[in-house]
């Protein structure tokens, strides 16, 4: 599963997220609604070309609260912002 940097920005803009920038890395923010959640990740500043590793990867599954396999979904396109909704629905501002 090798997934470029420049993948992932564009996959999360699409889900709902929106960029966040810092010093260090670049935040990828959930909002729901108009609404910001907890919900982020953060993507190191480089080339977008660059591929993510293993751990990263899974690391960032966690911050956006999914499993590796749903996350690698979400990027890849084969689940859908609303299906995404669902899994972290218990997450979400009402």
């Amino acid at each position: 599963m090798i997934t470029k940097r420049g993948e992932i920005k564009k996959s999360l803009q699409k889900k709902g997220s929106v960029e966040e920038s810092g010093a260090k890395h670049i935040q990828y923010r959930f909002y729901h609604k108009n609404k910001r959640t907890k919900i982020y990740t953060f993507v190191s500043r480089g080339s977008e070309s660059k591929d993510i590793s293993r751990s990263i990867f899974s690391q960032m599954a966690e911050q956006c609260r999914v499993s590796s396999k749903n996350f690698h979904k979400l990027i890849d396109c084969s689940l859908s912002e609303a299906e995404y909704i669902k899994l972290v629905s218990h997450l979400l501002p009402r």
